[in-house]
């Protein structure tokens, strides 16, 4: 049986590095996507369509990142200035395109 594929827009991207960085700094909430991942999604505005398998939250990477910095690497940015830190290895790059790293970056 083909499993249907679901594409998040700009605006939904952004709404999940939000619930991404979210799980990453708070253990109670990672835990809690992973028990009932639709109820999430909608907590954070995201109308994800029945039938079809949720995201999985990508690996916490090493080191230091601002929410901006996330959602910027997601497809955008919300001008956020909330950071969040990561200690511990990227073990698998599934969702790779939600990790950012501050290190070596510039500005401010």
């Amino acid at each position: 049986m083909a499993e249907s594929l679901y594409i998040l827009g700009d605006e939904d991207r952004r709404k999940f590095a939000r619930l991404i960085a979210a799980a990453w700094a708070d253990e109670d909430v990672k835990n809690r996507y992973e028990r009932e991942p639709r109820v999430m999604l909608e907590e954070y505005g995201i109308a994800y369509p029945q039938g079809v398998a949720t995201p999985p939250l990508p690996p916490k990477p090493v080191g230091e990142f601002s929410v901006e910095e996330l959602e910027t690497a997601a497809g955008g940015t919300l001008g956020s200035a909330s950071s969040v830190s990561t200690v511990g290895s990227v073990s698998g790059t599934a969702g790779s395109a939600f990790t950012a790293s501050s290190a070596g970056s510039s500005g401010g």
